[in-house]
């Protein structure tokens, strides 16, 4: 089609009368194609709305009866069991709701509700949360009712399986209110023969029954946390742990619980009394872990002093993983007879000692120690003094250590360097120092240490990988070039971390000159603390003021 107006089409023309006949006589055969067209493709429309209702009706047919032929439907129940167990939350208990396995996998189908309902491995885990509400509202007693059913419900659906359950008191009692945690906690001690992973959060008072149970009464537990509602400082278990935060009016020398034929695994928090006398079985420890606040220097920690942590080492012979807090207590010194003696933790693999007592070294206790498959070793002190030799002999004979973690405020800056010759195998290192004024050991000696040079034939740490330093004053930032130039083009093996921390100012930029090493992969952070500069913003003091 043509038009003589077709330049004007666009634009902002304006036609004269006469124009404006022409321009309608114009579109008259257009406007009856146009309603052609449209007649067309209604007809049409509704040829392809029946074809896509049909096409609706037969897939839905089709996808029926391929539904009967998944492979789904004919897996082997056992198969169906593992898949669902494997749907359940690995890094804690499982809780009461629709939106979560196991109680999800029964909202499918009847069928997956039936597996479900038949596989007591799904409900062998529980979270039982108290609910909070106060104890006059009528929804808080209905939703108690409800939770305490379904809990029943729940622990009823488990079979004979070990059980994982954590309960969690409410945080709301008030003095005159009776301990409604009760009820739930002696549901869950009528299922004290299947205890396997516990922890209970309530009051004193509820904790109170825990305690008397005996070994007899939870022949499979192997974890038992205990903590009061005001006590939510103390860490969690890890796995295969024995926590407990001991009460005023409790006794863990009559705690039958502890001498539980499969514990492996003990953590005591706090001030926890005569250690030694504890109804464990030694012996059979694989991981040990007793610790006070020891972040806070004034609070009350373990009585653990250097004797009963030899004693302790000596019986534990089986041990994995230990961590100590070791004070002075009122006989630190061994006798003098029995320092001698090695003491052989053919198992070992973790050592975390937090020491209080500036006798340690003295006593002999790390001359005692033979621990030949040790694979990480962390010292933390609060001393604020040197020490004329601080030395850990057993590392002369780990030579599987891969990782060391020390605070450096006790060492001389030439011990420190020794002690990184002595570490050959140690593939993360970490030190730690201390802004306080004092002398800092941390200084460009240590990373000499470790910087690979011809001139020098011997190399701390020569398979090094990480790097970690924190809290240092003296340490350069050319010494800092040259070790990590070195350790990435002399050494087989290259650093993969390098993390400092300074307290000072930055004195050298040195990111432009191991840009090729960052490139390639290896990850450097230096912070420093920067003086600030002064602001002149005119927008001062404003809740809009922008980032200038």
């Amino acid at each position: 089609m043509t038009s003589r107006f077709a330049s004007k089409l666009g634009t902002n023309f304006c036609p004269l009368d006469e124009e404006v006949l022409e321009i309608q006589r114009l579109l008259v055969v257009p406007l009856s194609r146009l309603k052609d067209i449209d007649h067309e493709i209604a007809e049409l429309q509704k040829a392809i709305d029946e074809l896509a209702e049909e096409r609706d009706s037969v897939s839905a047919y089709v996808e029926a009866h391929k539904a009967l032929l998944s492979p789904l439907r004919r897996l082997p129940l056992d198969i169906m069991q593992e898949i669902f167990v494997a749907c359940l939350p690995t890094h804690r208990n499982c809780v009461m709701s629709a939106v979560e396995a196991p109680v999800l996998l029964g909202r499918i189908c009847s069928s997956w509700r039936t597996v479900s309902l038949s596989t007591p491995r799904l409900w062998a885990r529980l979270h039982i949360a108290e609910p909070e509400r106060p104890r006059q509202a009528p929804i808080y007693q209905e939703k108690y009712a409800q939770r305490l059913a379904i809990t029943k419900a729940w622990l009823e659906r488990s079979g004979r399986c070990p059980l994982s359950i954590s309960l969690h008191g409410s945080d709301l009692h008030r003095p005159g209110v009776s301990d409604t945690v009760n009820r739930f906690l002696d549901l869950v001690l009528s299922y004290a023969s299947r205890w396997q992973h516990i922890s209970v959060t309530a009051s004193s008072s509820a904790l109170d029954t825990v305690f008397n149970l005996t070994e007899h009464d939870v022949p499979m537990l192997k974890t038992l946390e205990m903590r009061e509602n005001n006590q939510q400082d103390v860490p969690m278990l890890k796995t295969l742990e024995i926590h407990q935060h001991l009460m005023a009016n409790s006794d863990l020398k009559s705690f039958g619980v502890l001498r539980g034929p499969k514990i492996s695994s003990v953590t005591l928090t706090g001030n926890n009394g005569d250690l030694l006398h504890l109804p464990l079985r030694w012996e059979s420890l694989t991981h040990l872990s007793i610790t006070g606040h020891w972040h806070q220097w004034d609070q009350p920690a373990p009585a653990l002093d250097i004797n009963a942590a030899l004693w302790m080492f000596s019986h534990c012979p089986s041990l994995r993983a230990c961590q100590l807090l070791i004070s002075e207590g009122n006989n630190p010194l061994p006798p003098q007879e029995s320092r001698h003696s090695i003491i052989d933790l053919p198992s070992l693999l973790s050592l975390d000692i937090i020491c209080l007592s500036e006798l340690v070294f003295e006593s002999g206790l790390f001359t005692r120690l033979s621990l030949p498959e040790l694979r990480s070793f962390k010292f933390s002190s609060n001393s604020s003094n040197y020490f004329q030799e601080v030395a850990f002999p057993f590392l002369l004979t780990s030579s599987h250590l891969e990782s060391l973690d020390m605070e450096v405020q006790m060492f001389s800056p030439q011990s420190l360097v020794d002690l990184l010759h002595t570490v050959p195998s140690t593939i993360q290192l970490r030190l730690h120092g201390r802004f306080d004024g004092r002398p800092d050991p941390l200084n460009d000696d240590v990373l000499i240490a470790l910087t690979p040079s011809s001139d020098r034939p011997s190399l701390g740490c020569p398979i090094l990988q990480e790097l970690h330093i924190t809290c240092c004053m003296n340490v350069s930032g050319e010494a800092l070039h040259r070790f990590i130039v070195a350790r990435m083009t002399a050494q087989a093996t290259t650093l993969r971390c390098v993390n400092i921390q300074f307290g000072r100012a930055k004195e050298l930029d040195i990111q432009s000159e191991i840009q090729p090493f960052l490139d390639a992969g290896l990850e450097v952070s230096t912070r420093y603390n920067e003086t600030r500069s002064i602001e002149f913003s005119p927008w001062r003091g404003l809740l809009d003021a922008p980032d200038v």
